[in-house]
């Protein structure tokens, strides 16, 4: 679950000079999920600011999750069967977006930053995980397609 909250990391402002907007595929291989279970497949997509993130967890069950909003700093709530954390995006500049994840009770917090390569083929997100099962750092890689 929380690898799946942390892959809506992807929720990156589409209308800079360089497009966010797109599909991307997480490449498992390049990915470093630290004490996490690795996923068998994410995918992200975001289109102006809706981001949606689906695919299929280490035990084969479905992943889905979504939001809508800008990189404004103000808090969004996820939708979708494993939704339910406030997110809240920060612009960096056109290549980097922070985020911030909270759950609705408060015993989870992830904090993570977006950086797009300067071709805008490769998005990397680097994660810092606390909650009731300890702390975790994970480094992903998409691919878009």
């Amino acid at each position: 679950m929380a690898l799946l909250l942390m892959l809506c990391a992807s929720l990156l402002h589409a209308d800079d000079k360089v497009s966010w907007a797109g599909t991307w595929k997480l490449n498992l291989e390049k990915s470093d999920f630290g004490k996490d279970p690795k996923p068998k497949e994410i995918i992200v997509k975001i289109d102006d600011t809706k981001y949606s993130v689906t695919g299929t967890n280490d035990k084969g069950q479905p992943i889905n999750v979504e939001w809508e909003g800008a990189a404004d700093r103000k808090p969004r709530k996820e939708t979708g069967p494993q939704g339910g954390m406030s997110v809240t995006l920060k612009e960096i500049n056109d290549h980097v977006v922070e985020g911030t994840k909270i759950s609705a009770d408060g015993k989870q917090t992830e904090t993570w930053t977006s950086t797009l390569s300067k071709d805008g083929k490769v998005m990397t997100e680097k994660w810092r995980i606390k909650g009731p099962k300890g702390e975790s750092k994970l480094r992903l890689l998409y691919d878009k397609q």
